[in-house]
């Protein structure tokens, strides 16, 4: 499931929960009972975790380190809409990604969010 499903999932969610919660609100302030105060209080609760869920996986306030470190890598931020085609040759100098979106082989692909297309790599190495 992508990134952009779980978010149309949790505001459905959230809204959905709003609505119903405040229909609850209405009979427990018309009649009130503790069978609607405990299902206020549980839908309450869950439109609560909708909106954390939702915000949570929302965009970071800090973008992420993007490195390509090798011969003909790639390293995309975002989601790939159209194909990507990598070819490197040669050695490269692998890191330890630290953190972030980092393609550190020779010819190789990092994609941080979606891959809508093909991904293709090539890597002739070096002998």
């Amino acid at each position: 499931m992508t990134m952009r499903v779980k978010r149309v999932l949790a505001a459905g969610a959230a809204g959905l929960l709003a609505a119903v919660g405040g229909v609850t609100t209405h009979l427990v302030t018309d009649s009130p009972s503790l069978t609607l105060g405990i299902a206020l209080t549980l839908l309450v609760t869950a439109g609560t975790g909708a909106q954390i869920c939702l915000n949570a996986n929302g965009a970071s306030s800090q973008a992420p380190t993007v490195t390509a470190a090798a011969p003909g890598a790639i390293a995309i931020g975002g989601s790939a809409r159209g194909p990507v085609s990598a070819r490197g040759t040669g050695s490269g100098a692998q890191i330890v990604p630290g953190h972030g979106i980092t393609a550190s082989g020779v010819g190789s692909v990092a994609v941080g969010g979606d891959a809508l297309a093909s991904v293709r790599t090539d890597s002739g190495e070096a002998r």
